[in-house]
């Protein structure tokens, strides 16, 4: 079914991403252990991007996190 020779190993990488961010994120554990070319899709950055930017098209909007706040940088409130 995954052989690189079959119908889905003939498909391009960024189709695959199209539809794997379609499936249920539930079940990407298992889709992922398939075949190893599908583990490296979901290992790779263009596959949990294209998922962000698909459920929040808000968060697609900033090129990237900026990370945890450093320690020290937030103030109190003093009310």
């Amino acid at each position: 079914m995954t052989d690189r020779n079959g119908p889905f190993g003939r498909l391009p990488e960024h189709l695959l991403v199209e539809i794997f961010i379609r499936l249920p994120t539930c079940e990407w554990v298992q889709i992922s252990c398939v075949s190893k070319h599908w583990a490296s899709i979901f290992q790779g950055e263009c596959m949990w991007q294209t998922a962000i930017a698909r459920n929040w098209p808000s968060a697609g909007l900033r090129k990237r996190w900026p990370g945890p706040i450093p320690r020290g940088s937030a103030r109190r409130l003093v009310l």
